[in-house]
């Protein structure tokens, strides 16, 4: 008889293979499956990926059916298992496990809408509730507040007193508790993140569990093959994109949904999605069912000079992987992330349209690549072998050194079919970041990611000169000051939000040497990027930002002079 292990082992083995004889055969491995009792969470996890695995990449639209309906079954096949192994599958994300997690303040109501009955505080995970107290204090009523600042109760004891008797957990009246007074608000929110409250999200059958977590595609997409990357990827990244569409808001808000639901259930975060902007979410069909959603950063997160935002890439609706992508100027950081359960699929092809994709919506000439994504400090990376996925796309190390070393294992790996190299050599490839150089990239476009905090300082120290105590006040002075000297003669009509963007610049822009001696033309441009940076798509500023080489460049040349001269 056919064991378990031996049956989900040549499951694994057949789930990316297809044409009739394939499927036929993946069905009847999973029909004996279903059969089977599975008695660790191992086997059920692995079972589990190769369902998501078939969803995402089906071969047969029989063969997806079958693999929907043995997923339906995964919370019970959990609950059937001991009460250790249950505990084993936390922050799986599996439907019938539980994450638990530190959410910032966005997450936190966002689970508080979409599961209630399903999110509590994780009390026994709290080391020091007493944490929660300037929150509490930020929602007492003037009655209340002796009582409270008497130190007689706990925070937990006076969660219990003053909480309503509705049904719904404890930080389901913290979160609706929020003061309507702007800046009462934000306190409350900082007093939330500041006191890592530790959640425990019961997923149940939730569909926001990893298992059911969809956007449920027009038609489901059969394949006959994973597609490779084109063996020039430098080309294809600069070839122009298939149509790039900006989402309404109801489809953009579904897509907020499951990307959020698709990183919390696993703990994990990208920033453009905790706090995401729904009037700025860009679809890419990457065809074959395949998709890119790209998702901006709420105005009021944006960065100075970056522009801050993440991405999701589906497989018929489900996902399969994320990251973040922060254009500056002409380059832009970026990385992928693959979920295990869609490992050894057609990640170099997706991450190369992705890449396409960044391109033509930024403007972009230059990846670059931080060494955590590749191994530094990061042990999935390493045990990945991280670094070989993208150099074989074309990325090369910083350093000469690193390259050469690159090089050498390269050259060894082609004439020794087996060799792989020693997590220690894949630590030292990844002391520096990657670059991806497409054609037409000038070295002199680089901005070096270690130059932005001496952007701050150049703010600071504009700031710094103007005679007053008040920092909004030295603000909209150095605001006023630079739309004079750039002629802006429609302030009024701006938006708020767009004058905050330019106020946001104008420090900076008022610390440079030269920039009132630009021409009319290049000061208007810039007064136009400076507003970009409030419009509703942040994407208008990262393509204003690609167009002005003089600023960024001068702006790299002040920040070097503010880090040599804070070295002296």
């Amino acid at each position: 008889m056919t064991s378990s292990r031996s049956a989900l082992r040549h499951l694994r083995a057949i789930r990316n293979t297809y044409g009739i004889a394939a499927e036929r055969t993946k069905r009847v491995q999973l029909l004996q499956i279903r059969a089977m009792a599975l008695t660790t969470v191992a086997q059920l996890q692995a079972l589990h990926e190769d369902l998501l695995f078939i969803c995402a990449f089906p071969g047969s639209l029989a063969t997806r059916a079958l693999a929907r309906k043995m997923l339906k079954q995964t919370s019970g096949r959990l609950h059937g298992l001991p009460r250790r192994q249950q505990l084993a599958a936390d922050d799986s994300g599996m439907a019938g496990s539980t994450t638990r997690h530190v959410f910032p303040w966005p997450l936190m109501r966002w689970l508080v809408d979409v599961a209630i009955d399903d999110v509590a505080i994780d009390w026994r995970m709290l080391d020091d509730p007493s944490r929660l107290d300037p929150m509490l204090g930020l929602l007492l009523h003037d009655a209340e507040r002796e009582a409270f600042e008497s130190g007689e109760f706990t925070a937990r004891e006076w969660l219990r007193l003053a909480r309503p008797a509705a049904p719904g957990p404890d930080v389901a009246w913290l979160a609706a508790g929020r003061p309507t007074t702007p800046g009462v608000a934000k306190w409350l929110e900082a007093e939330w993140d500041r006191a890592e409250v530790p959640l425990s999200w019961q997923l149940g059958d939730s569909r926001w569990s990893t298992t059911r977590n969809v956007l449920v595609p027009t038609a489901p997409a059969c394949r006959t093959g994973m597609r490779r990357p084109p063996n020039d990827a430098l080309t294809e990244i600069s070839r122009p994109t298939p149509t790039i569409e900006r989402l309404a808001r109801p489809r953009a808000r579904r897509v907020i949904d499951v990307a959020r639901a698709a990183l919390a259930a696993r703990t994990r975060e990208v920033n453009a999605i905790t706090y995401p902007n729904v009037d700025e979410v860009y679809w890419c069909d990457l065809g074959e069912g395949a998709a890119l959603a790209v998702i901006g950063i709420m105005r009021e997160q944006r960065l100075t000079l970056e522009t801050n935002t993440g991405f999701l890439l589906f497989a018929n609706g489900i996902p399969i992987g994320y990251g973040g992508v922060t254009p500056l100027f002409r380059q832009a950081n970026t990385g992928i992330n693959i979920f295990d359960a869609f490992r050894g699929s057609e990640a170099a092809f997706l991450w190369t349209q992705t890449l396409r994709a960044f391109r033509a919506l930024f403007g972009t000439s230059r990846f670059v690549i931080n060494g955590y994504q590749f191994g530094a400090g990061n042990a999935e990376a390493i045990s990945s072998g991280a670094f070989w996925f993208y150099y074989r796309l074309g990325f090369r190390p910083a350093t000469a050194a690193t390259r050469r070393l690159a090089a050498r294992e390269a050259a060894r790996m082609a004439a020794e079919k087996s060799y792989r190299s020693s997590p220690r050599t894949l630590r030292e490839l990844a002391t520096g970041d990657l670059y991806l150089d497409l054609p037409g990239y000038d070295p002199a476009d680089f901005f070096s990611e270690s130059l932005l905090p001496q952007v701050g300082v150049i703010a600071a120290r504009q700031l710094a000169r103007e005679p007053v105590w008040s920092r909004d006040e030295a603000s909209r002075r150095i605001a006023a000051a630079v739309a004079h000297d750039l002629d802006v003669q429609d302030w009024s009509r701006w938006t708020a939000a767009e004058q905050r963007g330019f106020s946001l610049l104008a420090p900076v822009v008022a610390g440079l040497p030269d920039w009132r001696d630009w021409t009319g033309t290049e000061r208007t441009a810039l007064a136009e990027m400076m507003r970009a940076k409030g419009s509703p798509q942040e994407r208008e500023f990262a393509l204003a930002a690609a167009a002005m080489p003089r600023l960024f460049r001068g702006i790299a040349h002040a920040s070097r002079k503010a880090a040599a001269r804070a070295t002296r």
